[in-house]
């Protein structure tokens, strides 16, 4: 394990997939760190933005380096802290499941982040219909893309794993409260399930699920 100068921070807020993200790798990794929520209260906050350029969460602040973008953060952890291993060996593999992560950053999440702002808004009934249709869609080439095993680099957590692994649950939470439904396919739901019943992925998948209830709950709530 890779021996620090100086404490890890993350900078992070709870409603978020990607944070969550590198939050489970930190777990599963059982590397000392602390989080915080950006100085002045938001990512979008200029005393953030002084601090990571960027001014997006999550960041990490390591051996006096502040890294941002949640893929480069748990590669470079997987880098400084290599067990247990989250990348496969063989290198088709790896490039495989890499690809199968960009699909989540590029096409699954993008179309979840899409129903954000409907959530709330009856005004935009229709269009939060076609939104969680464009995200089944997209469910649909997950279906046909991965064959988890049970995970899906086979018997052991990959990276791959835990970019999905709170987002399938935000996908059902945020679609349903706007009376829709995120639509899984048996495998997908078997995945998820599988994900569920590892404690610690558990835990982070279950601390976001309340955040975002919590969030939900506060878009609902009269005026």
């Amino acid at each position: 394990m890779q021996i620090l100068s100086q404490p890890i921070t993350l900078y992070a807020v709870p409603e978020s997939t990607y944070c969550a993200r590198v939050r489970l790798v930190l777990e599963l990794k059982s590397v000392d760190y602390t989080e915080e929520r950006p100085p002045g209260g938001t990512y979008r906050s200029e005393d953030y933005r002084r601090l990571v350029a960027a001014g997006s969460v999550p960041a990490i602040q390591i051996n006096g380096t502040i890294l941002h973008d949640s893929d480069a953060i748990v590669e470079l952890l997987e880098d400084l802290f290599p067990e247990p291993a989250m990348r496969c060996a063989d290198p088709f593999e790896r490039a495989f499941l890499k690809s199968v992560t960009r699909f989540h950053d590029t096409r699954l999440e993008p179309a979840l982040r899409s129903l954000f702002p409907m959530v709330g808004n009856s005004d935009k009934t229709q269009s939060a219909a076609l939104a969680v249709d464009a995200m089944n869609g997209h469910l649909e080439r997950l279906d046909r893309l991965i064959s988890p095993r049970p995970y899906l680099g086979g018997e052991a957590l990959s990276l791959a794993d835990c970019a999905y692994a709170t987002t399938l649950f935000m996908m059902e939470d945020i679609a349903s409260c706007m009376n829709l439904e995120a639509r899984f396919s048996e495998k997908i739901h078997h995945w998820r399930n599988t994900l569920h019943h590892t404690d610690t992925v558990k835990e982070i998948i279950d601390q976001n699920r309340s955040a975002i209830a919590d969030w939900i709950a506060s878009k609902l709530s009269p005026a």
